[in-house]
């Protein structure tokens, strides 16, 4: 087993019984101490669990953030915009993700799709999440970084500096709004500096937005429309609006 399963076989022990001892995973996999101490580290740097004193405990990061409180808002519609979405991801791609909701149902919309083989980067802890929770063998890269606990990205130099050393065949970008005259913006400045430089690193930018983001300007820019080759989005968006931001070049899919 390798490290990426046995870290997924960790984390679904601890869904079960919220804790797990290193002696738990020495016996459960047969690795050294040293190993099941390096796997809790691992969980803990993204997020995911909190290290305790022989072991550690699951992280529960639900409570009252913004992101749990959109995760049903426009729930259908999004799992729609992310079942279209993953149509334009292929075998063997390196793919940045971004966070949010829609960019989650993303990543959970990969465990149907005919894909077998990815490498995923992502600053985000709830895609990092999604990410480890499929049952497919992706590469997953997490940058690591500073966690805005709203959101739960990471953001600042450590992050900034994996995804200027790397290159991906497409970015799959959340926003907060979409508008011909204010381009794709977010709610946190940092955000929007660290997406700037994935768009500059990637050949394909695929914004996946519900109706409700269309049309509205958020408070810090990203960039504009002509950056995004596909916007995927529902049926409820504006016809004026999708005509708009076609005119930019972007290849609006309505869903």
């Amino acid at each position: 087993m390798g490290r990426q399963e046995r870290l997924k076989a960790i984390l679904s022990t601890m869904r079960q019984s919220s804790q797990i001892s290193i002696g738990d995973i020495c016996k459960s996999h047969g690795v050294s101490i040293i190993t099941a101490r390096r796997d809790l580290d691992i969980l803990e740097s993204q997020g995911l669990i909190e290290r305790t004193r022989g072991g550690a405990t699951i992280k529960s990061i639900a409570g009252d953030s913004p992101f749990f409180k959109n995760l049903d808002i426009q729930k259908q519609e999004k799992e729609r915009i992310a079942k279209k979405a993953v149509e334009f991801v292929a075998d063997g791609q390196v793919i940045a993700a971004g966070g949010g909701t829609t960019v989650y149902y993303v990543m959970k919309a990969l465990e149907s799709a005919p894909i077998r083989a990815l490498t995923i980067v992502t600053n985000s802890i709830t895609t990092a999440w999604a990410i480890i929770n499929l049952t497919k063998p992706f590469n997953l890269i997490h940058s690591g970084g500073t966690v805005r606990q709203g959101s739960f990205e990471c953001i600042g130099e450590y992050a900034s500096t994996l995804f200027e050393r790397m290159y991906f065949d497409s970015y799959i970008l959340g926003a907060s709004g979409v508008s011909c005259t204010g381009g794709v913006t977010v709610a946190d400045f940092e955000e929007r500096n660290l997406a700037e430089i994935i768009i500059q690193k990637s050949k394909n930018v695929i914004l996946v937005a519900d109706s409700t983001k269309i049309d509205h300007i958020a408070p810090y820019k990203i960039c504009d429309l002509d950056k995004i080759k596909i916007l995927v989005t529902d049926r409820q968006a504006d016809q004026k609006q999708v005509e708009n931001i076609k005119s930019f070049g972007t290849d609006v899919i309505l869903v």
